[in-house]
């Protein structure tokens, strides 16, 4: 689970911070779209647990971490004093983030207790880190 803890004035800054930043963009478009190369996402697992193996179907289950990080020039802002923390899940809805799949999964699913267990970090350079589990 993942927790922000902040002052109540920062979060309205944050807010209005993070509405200049998204007023015309686009979660649709790639953040390289516009230069005609591929976005380089950089992924790290952490695995938290990994059950006992079914010996008859060779099946298991495992309890990860997953943090993607990449570059969206879009939500660059060098005005901004500190990175911005998203763990609003319709906050994060609104920003572009990879299409993540293991190929031969057959099954996967992200933890949902109450919420989506996620979290986006905004740097002032545009440098993303999306945390999920």
């Amino acid at each position: 689970m993942f927790i922000i803890l902040s002052r109540p004035n920062s979060t309205i800054d944050d807010l209005n911070l993070l509405d200049a930043l998204l007023k015309n963009y686009d979660r649709r478009a790639l953040p390289t779209s516009h230069l005609g190369t591929p976005t380089e996402v950089r992924c790290e697992m952490y695995i938290r647990s990994f059950g006992s193996i079914n010996p008859s179907t060779m099946d298991y289950e495992v309890d990860l971490y997953l943090r993607q990080k990449w570059l969206d020039e879009r939500l660059k802002k060098p005005e901004m004093s500190k990175p911005l923390d998203l763990n609003d899940p319709k906050l994060v809805q609104r920003i572009w983030k990879p299409e993540v799949f293991f190929a031969n999964a057959k099954h996967a699913e992200f933890q949902y207790v109450t919420v989506p267990n996620v979290l986006v970090r905004i740097t002032p350079s545009g440098h993303l880190l999306y945390m999920l589990r």
